[in-house]
């Protein structure tokens, strides 16, 4: 397995007073999975992908990674936030190159692993570009890239498509799973969009409004490349939809 949670519960002291986030999530990943929890805004799909990541802790329970308890951020590990967090004084390359660089490898040998994903994610002839020049979606890939380049087990998604226009957030969904396919990646992906979580994910795992507790995992056998419209696929978004 490559995550598992168990009866994790997470609390913030609000003046004052303590406010439950999430509620008894017990969860295990499968290593290669591809995972979506969805939910409303405020429902804690942040704060659980959060505490997988190392970023915060649970108040109560226990999340392992690969048997061994999370106890911070690490290089097995890959985090894409919405926002797109990018370096602006570094160019598209040296912003995929970063992770490796700050490990110590060979200039050479990280700058042609981050060229390498810079053409997986469609960036080829914008290396010496800088964020400013380059449109959200653009920002997205070079993000998604540079958590490729530490080649890490489990690559965790918050909501990373949020701000694109629809276009271009079903586009980077589709590269985003050929990314997948190709890397064998574990993906957890963190998204309020249920066309998103169904188009991507082999389970959705659903969560009620906060105090966040998951109502109910769907197994999703729909073959890919996924057609939104067909009757399956609609039949899900709506059966997750009446859920929320």
């Amino acid at each position: 397995m490559s995550f598992m949670l168990k009866n994790v519960n997470k609390k913030f002291i609000m003046k004052g007073k303590d406010l439950e986030v999430v509620k008894n999530i017990n969860l295990s990943v499968r290593d290669g999975e591809f995972l979506t929890l969805v939910g409303p805004s405020g429902c804690g799909k942040t704060t659980i992908l959060r505490m997988m990541a190392g970023l915060d802790f649970p108040s109560e329970g226990e999340i392992t990674e690969n048997g061994e308890p999370v106890t911070g951020p690490n290089t097995d590990r890959g985090f894409v936030f919405q926002q797109y967090s990018l370096f602006p004084w570094r160019t598209v390359l040296d912003n995929v190159a970063f992770g490796p660089e700050v490990r110590g490898v060979d200039t050479d040998k990280r700058y042609q692993n981050a060229l390498n994903y810079i053409e997986m994610v469609g960036l080829t002839g914008f290396e010496d570009s800088y964020p400013h020049e380059l449109s959200g979606g653009m920002k997205q890939r070079v993000a998604i890239a540079r958590a490729l380049a530490n080649d890490p087990l489990d690559l965790l998604m918050d909501e990373p498509f949020a701000a694109l226009d629809v276009m271009t957030r079903h586009k980077l969904q589709e590269e985003l799973v050929k990314i997948w396919q190709e890397e064998h990646k574990t993906i957890i992906f963190v998204t309020h969009n249920v066309d998103e979580a169904v188009f991507l994910a082999d389970r959705v795992v659903v969560l009620n409004k906060s105090p966040g507790e998951i109502i109910k995992t769907f197994q999703i056998e729909l073959e890919r490349v996924r057609d939104r419209t067909s009757p399956d696929f609609i039949e899900l978004k709506k059966e997750i939809t009446q859920l929320l």
